[in-house]
């Protein structure tokens, strides 16, 4: 009896320390409330959180973006510091390149950047297959770069229909809003036929020394 009394007087007062502290504006996420889920209040450190939309939003941004095709397996609601909780929309545009876009209230805030070295205007997207967003600078814990696999074809010879993977990297501006294309890093997936985010990450923490 002592030592369940005992038990349920420490809750008390652990509760109570919450309460105190919340009311002076402290932080209580160190607090641990056993057998409660009270306010565990540790927030994630990844905060992009990239969730599906639905089919009925997709059918709005088709409006939004009337010459171009939408690609809704890849196209994710996030939380970016650029803009808060927005649409990442990729598109095909009808010469066959890949845009990206951030999309809020229905209008489009920021086109990501492309480069014909990267990428030439000549080839034509045949797949976005994958989209990963990660952590490239170790001094945040948000997310600030975007890895994307995507397919080409360049229609040039007997090869010109056969698909081949192209990886690009984007991070994030550091003295301004939105994504800047990482060439470099870039150009290296690009070389050695990175198909997979696994791979495109094993590249990057171990050459690059991106990545946790």
């Amino acid at each position: 009896m002592y030592c369940q009394l005992l038990k349920f007087t420490n809750k008390i007062c652990i509760v109570t320390t919450a309460s105190i502290c919340l009311l002076l504006g402290l932080n209580v996420a160190n607090i641990s409330l056993a057998n409660s889920n009270i306010a565990q209040a540790q927030t994630s450190e990844k905060q992009v959180n990239p969730t599906r939309v639905s089919t009925a939003e997709i059918n709005q941004l088709s409006r939004l973006f009337p010459k171009n095709t939408l690609i809704p397996n890849q196209t994710f609601r996030v939380n970016l510091l650029e803009c808060g909780t927005c649409l990442f929309v990729p598109t095909k545009s009808q010469e066959g390149r890949l845009n990206i876009h951030l999309v809020k209230n229905n209008k489009i805030i920021l086109t990501f950047p492309q480069s014909s070295k990267i990428v030439p205007t000549s080839w034509r997207l045949f797949e976005l297959k994958a989209v990963s967003f990660v952590q490239l600078n170790f001094a945040s814990p948000n997310e600030d770069g975007i890895i994307i696999i995507s397919d080409y074809v360049t229609g040039i010879g007997r090869q010109g229909a056969i698909p081949f993977p192209i990886a690009t990297v984007y991070g994030r501006k550091q003295n301004s809003k939105g994504f800047q294309l990482l060439e470099k890093e870039s150009r290296v997936l690009i070389d050695r036929r990175v198909s997979t985010i696994n791979q495109a990450e094993k590249i990057l923490r171990n050459e690059f020394k991106y990545l946790p």
